[in-house]
C-alpha cells in the first residue's frame, strides 16, 4: 500500500477522532454494515485519497466498556481492495502503512496512530 503522504491524515491522524465520519470522509461502498463489525470504502473529502474502512467492536458482555478498533488503510485500486475486503480482522494487522483508531476497555479516551 502506498504511504498518502497527500492527505491531511497523514500528518495528523488525530483528525479521524474529530467530529462525525460523514464531515471528514464521502461514502463510496458498504462492504459489511453490522451491529459490531462495519466495513466500508471512504474517500476523504479534502484530498480525495480513498481507505477501506473497518469498524470492529469486541463485546465482552460483562463490564459494558466494550473495546472499539478502527483501521483506515489507503488504496489506490479497486483490487486492492477486494483484497482487504476478504482480510479477516486479525488478517488487516498485516497491512501497512494504516490508520488507527483505538479505544480499548481501559482507557478513557481513543486514540489514533499511524502503523507505518
Amino acid at each position: 500500500m502506498m504511504q498518502p503522504v497527500g492527505c491531511v491524515l497523514w500528518e495528523k491522524p488525530e483528525l479521524v477522532l474529530e467530529g462525525a465520519m460523514k464531515d471528514r470522509f464521502e461514502l463510496i461502498d458498504t462492504f459489511v454494515k453490522e451491529s459490531h463489525w462495519w466495513r466500508y470504502l471512504l474517500k476523504c473529502r479534502e484530498c480525495g485519497q480513498s481507505y477501506f474502512f473497518e469498524f470492529y467492536e469486541k463485546v465482552d458482555w460483562e463490564g459494558g466498556n466494550d473495546p472499539q478498533y478502527s483501521t483506515y488503510i489507503p488504496v489506490d485500486t479497486d483490487e486492492e481492495a477486494a483484497v482487504l475486503k476478504g482480510a479477516t480482522p486479525t488478517e488487516l494487522l498485516n497491512f501497512f502503512p494504516r490508520l488507527q483508531k483505538d479505544f480499548p476497555a481501559d482507557a478513557k479516551e481513543p486514540k489514533a496512530f499511524w502503523v507505518k
